[in-house]
């Protein structure tokens, strides 16, 4: 199938118009400080999400040496109290479940590991998910359901586990 001159200029306008849109999707992420984006549309999916600020060349050796990449990995410092405060690195809405009716992520009391989504933040219509980043039991949850957050609040409080099996 051949395509005209009209019709490769339709495909170079649709194709210029996607490329403006991803433009703008990076925009947000670096203005906003939002972890990511992702929007779907007519079979096209893209998802664009902030790296560390600078990508240090520890992380790309990480790769090759995972003794490496124990050590390249930030891990967040206790507080004075020995408590790592999860605050909201974004102005949103915070909820505790993937939907209404469904149950919380996290309750207090709960073990919870290192990528384990504790909420969703939703700003400018974008679901964020708020991930664990230690090993730790939820001491405290100071949101509820449905309120607004601000940037830097405090969201979750977790006590390290410290080398203890998750579910104790």
């Amino acid at each position: 199938m051949r395509v005209g001159a009209a019709g490769q200029d339709l495909v170079a306008a649709v194709d210029q118009a996607r490329a403006e849109r991803i433009r703008e999707l990076v925009r947000i992420v670096q203005e906003t400080g939002v972890g990511e984006v992702s929007i779907e549309e007519g079979g096209m999916r893209v998802s664009v999400r902030r790296t560390p600020d600078p990508i240090e060349p520890v992380l790309a050796a990480a790769a090759d040496n995972p003794a490496v990449a124990e050590e390249a990995l930030p891990v967040p410092e206790p507080a004075g109290d020995g408590v790592v405060r999860v605050e909201s690195p974004m102005v949103g809405t915070f909820y505790r479940a993937p939907q209404p009716g469904s149950p919380p992520f996290v309750e207090e009391g709960d073990a919870v590991g290192p990528g384990q989504t504790l909420c969703i933040l939703e700003a400018m219509k974008l679901m964020n998910e708020v991930k664990a980043d230690i090993e730790g039991v939820v001491r405290a949850i100071h949101v509820g359901n449905a309120e607004p957050v601000e940037f830097g609040q405090l969201l979750f409080e977790l006590e390290p586990i410290n080398g203890r099996p998750l579910g104790l």
